[in-house]
């Protein structure tokens, strides 16, 4: 049996995540019961915790840094206890770091003994603020779909919450400079959103987005910071090409062609730009099949293998 396997047999591992309505992410909660976890609710950073949920636990699995002043607090009275966070949001990104955040890192990062990073920017962003290990695990894409054969079109597709850095305000601003195309916004990003343009169509939170893939041949996400999105795993999979930016973890996987589809600048004329030349460029049908292959290799088994790995070794170097 690996040692991978050992640590989740001898250990009793608590997963924590906070109770934002849109927690937990399906790959963390996969990745938790990979090692046995037991999968525990806590308050947004504060609140009342009964600490008798990860009473016995050796290793707390935080979910986000959120739940960190309850690892904390049990911490202190087992101090032998290891606690591992994953990162797959803005926590370390330099804009988000205001003076309020800040105090709170003061007061609770002490207690994280090593990280669980969803891109290679964010590893890095923790290695300025922490000298606490921190190894990269890629989430899995949720939804598979296979997008049927139906040309290549002017269709744009847009999946996200309604969070500023996501960049979908930017989107909306680049539809002026294209009144040739159609753009799809699904997800919270409709709240904030107020476009009466024509070729814009807000559908907000859907049951199932299979359709949307079905239609759309562009996946654009611009977002100034996004670690590692699964919706654009999604639409590769799907076979839509994707627009994304440099602040999209998946960025860093596109070499070659693909590098092609990578925004340098981030304005809504840029973006359209960007968007006119992947319709127009040739060898698409090359590029979206090495897209497929790229999205169908971070596989639900292979993002829980690198997990596990991960973890361990995590564990071995505390």
């Amino acid at each position: 049996m690996s040692r991978i396997h050992l640590w989740a047999i001898f250990l009793n591992v608590a997963f924590m995540y906070p109770a934002s309505g849109i927690s937990p992410h399906p790959a963390h909660l996969a990745w938790a019961r990979s090692v046995g976890a037991k999968v525990v609710e806590t308050p947004m950073g504060v609140g009342r915790f009964d600490r008798r949920k990860i009473e016995g636990s050796d290793v707390l699995l935080l979910e986000s840094l959120y739940c960190a002043p309850f690892a904390r607090s049990y911490k202190r009275e087992h101090p032998e206890c290891r606690v591992v966070c994953i990162i797959a949001d803005t926590s370390f990104w330099g804009k988000k770091l205001g003076v309020l955040r800040r105090i709170y890192y003061w007061r609770y990062l002490g207690s994280v003994d090593g990280f669980i990073a969803v891109s290679e920017r964010i590893r890095k962003d923790i290695g300025k603020y922490v000298d606490e290990p921190a190894l990269v695990v890629r989430p899995f894409l949720v939804n598979k779909f296979r997008r049927k054969r139906s040309g290549f079109n002017r269709r744009i597709l847009f999946v996200g919450n309604e969070v500023k850095e996501k960049g979908f305000d930017r989107l909306v601003g680049a539809m002026r400079h294209l009144p040739d195309f159609e753009l799809f916004l699904v997800g919270d990003c409709y709240k904030k959103i107020r476009s009466k343009m024509a070729n814009v169509h807000v559908e907000g939170r859907v049951p199932i987005l299979r359709p949307y893939f079905e239609k759309c041949s562009i996946y654009a996400h611009p977002a100034d910071f996004d670690p590692c999105p699964s919706s654009v795993w999604e639409a590769m999979y799907a076979g839509l090409l994707p627009v994304i930016s440099e602040g999209v973890g998946q960025s860093e996987l596109f070499h070659g062609n693909l590098k092609r589809l990578v925004l340098r600048k981030n304005d809504p004329e840029s973006i359209a730009n960007k968007i006119r030349e992947v319709h127009e460029m040739s060898g698409k049908t090359k590029l979206i099949k090495r897209c497929m292959d790229l999205a169908s290799r971070y596989t639900k088994e292979k993002s829980i293998k690198d997990f596990k790995r991960a973890f361990s070794r995590l564990l071995e170097m505390m």
